[in-house]
């Protein structure tokens, strides 16, 4: 097995001039394959991919195995030139998480996903994990307001950072909380379709994008879409928002499949 390369001091600034040159290169890409999630931006492995090629190298994966609790795979950033390791580290897709391997999340029932739909999932996570490793200085240096935890890691409701503090707040006169009393709001009407709040299509939204991108050949990318047809019915009957996005931090499920599509053709093409 190869030992992962080393940057000596004398090539340093060298290495750190490619750097800013790749981040000015990919930043495009890397922003515009983001993922939102819960307010808060984050790398995909395609902007991975863009940034490992802007630095001449390759990210792939290996050894997919099946382990105690899940599933794991290795990803390794090889160099063009030589094929010297720059960076390796692992994916792992867990028994206990109910988006693959099925169970209650959320209130939803989820169903088990097929077995290559799992090891495609790990050796995603690989390799937006090992392109984190060499490369999650490139990604400040874009200035995005990125994220540098790989989107494949982050689950559709954001990570539960525990419970917030209370805030103290000053005790009002009984006049004052008479006259600054807010109106109360009626509830808004259930949605028509399977999905019946606007906070669970934003969930469901971000659980499709997420096994969207696992998606990397057509066949498996259109067996995806066929099964998630009700959610993208409803969206476009009932949310377009979520459909048709702002075109700046959300690009919304209409772009994001294209994306997705024109990507799959330019891998298959090459």
């Amino acid at each position: 097995m190869n030992a992962p390369a080393i940057i000596t001091p004398d090539r340093g600034v060298d290495a750190y001039r490619m750097s800013t040159d790749a981040a000015g290169t990919c930043r495009y890409i890397v922003v515009a394959t983001a993922s939102n999630i819960q307010g808060r931006k984050v790398v995909s492995v395609e902007g991975w991919q863009a940034i490992a090629i802007a630095h001449g190298c390759t990210a792939g994966a290996r050894d997919v195995e099946r382990v105690e609790g899940g599933v794991r795979a290795i990803g390794e950033i090889r160099r063009m030139s030589d094929g010297a390791i720059l960076s390796t580290a692992e994916g792992f897709v867990g028994e206990d998480e109910p988006t693959w391997y099925g169970g209650q999340n959320r209130g939803r029932i989820m169903p088990k996903r097929a077995d290559y739909a799992i090891r495609a999932m790990a050796q995603t996570r690989a390799i937006s994990r090992a392109c984190r490793s060499a490369f999650a200085h490139v990604v400040v240096m874009m200035n995005a307001g990125l994220s540098t935890t790989p989107a494949e890691e982050v689950p559709a409701e954001g990570f539960d950072n525990g419970p917030q503090p209370q805030r103290q707040e000053t005790p009002r006169q009984p006049q004052q909380v008479i006259e600054n009393a807010p109106q109360q709001r009626e509830r808004p009407a259930p949605l028509q379709g399977p999905i019946k709040t606007r906070s669970a299509v934003r969930i469901a939204c971000g659980e499709f994008v997420r096994e969207l991108h696992a998606c990397d050949d057509e066949d498996t990318l259109e067996a995806f879409l066929a099964t998630s047809k009700p959610l993208l019915d409803q969206v476009q009957d009932e949310v377009r928002y979520y459909w048709e996005g702002d075109n700046a931090d959300f690009l919304g499920l209409e772009k994001e499949i294209d994306q997705r599509r024109q990507l799959i053709a330019m891998q298959e093409a090459a």
